[in-house]
């Protein structure tokens, strides 16, 4: 009997991967088409000055279009993450270097919000942060990381970038029974942090905080992000956790084996 339930239930989602895969991507050639479609329209109106509250409404259109857009692409992602025969490309490199090429990546934007973007660099004394990792899938996660931090992260404000290398940590941040060498990467900004009630959710795929009213396609509402850098996590071996407290900030840790 169990083993025709397990049969069923792997069935069961292997259909669904198969289908969230398939209508992601159906979504994407529509909304690629509204979304050109959008733009035409915004720069044709952009000097008529009798086209303002008709600008006005492709804006939020091509935005809502835009962050509809990012959504399915993600559910795509995850569908393939979640795929049993998904194989990593991995290359051993130093994760502090790479922290740089993001910080690069994301330096215009976060001038253009008045946020400070850095790499701090580690000491000379500390040993190496090198990591074996799928390169493409380990930016990725990184940078979901930067951009959710830039999201919250108020104007003046900062966010610190770093890669350590040391003993195993758990999902709590704190010391583990393994003393496998680790390197962790973390992404601190001085946003307003994060509601306690909230934290042990924040990985959840499309949890949506019970503050925020926000619809899924807005800028803050239910998302991926954080679920997709889990994913990753896990792939390679790791694990992810935040720390954080309402009004002093938020810092998510991605903790990998060291090579």
């Amino acid at each position: 009997t169990l083993r025709t339930q397990w049969e069923a239930l792997r069935r069961l989602d292997h259909f669904r991967r198969e289908g969230v895969s398939n209508l992601s991507h159906d979504l994407r050639s529509p909304l690629t088409a509204t979304t050109a479609c959008l733009e035409t329209l915004e720069a044709r109106w952009t000097s008529d000055p009798q086209r303002g509250d008709d600008r006005q409404l492709v804006e939020v259109a091509l935005r809502n279009t835009r962050n509809a857009a990012r959504l399915v692409q993600s559910l795509g992602d995850l569908a393939q993450l979640d795929e049993p025969e998904f194989k990593l490309h991995t290359q051993r490199l130093d994760a502090a270097e790479l922290l740089d090429d993001i910080v690069l990546r994301f330096a215009a934007r976060a001038a253009g919000q008045d946020v400070e973007l850095v790499a701090e660099p580690p000491a000379a004394d500390e040993p190496p942060t090198v990591v074996a990792v799928d390169i493409e899938l380990f930016e990725r996660a990184v940078a979901n990381l930067v951009d959710n931090a830039l999201k919250f992260c108020p104007a003046g404000g900062r966010i610190t970038l770093a890669a350590r290398a040391c003993r195993h940590r758990d999902a709590r941040g704190v010391a583990g029974r393994d003393p496998g060498p680790r390197v962790e990467v973390s992404v601190a900004d001085t946003g307003p942090g994060i509601p306690a009630a909230d934290i042990a959710h924040l990985f959840d795929r499309f949890y949506q905080s019970r503050q925020s009213v926000e619809p899924a396609s807005s800028e803050h509402g239910k998302g991926l992000g954080l679920a997709i850098v889990k994913r990753i996590a896990e792939l390679h071996g790791g694990d992810v956790w935040v720390a954080s407290s309402s009004g002093l900030g938020t810092t998510v840790t991605l903790s990998l084996p060291a090579e």
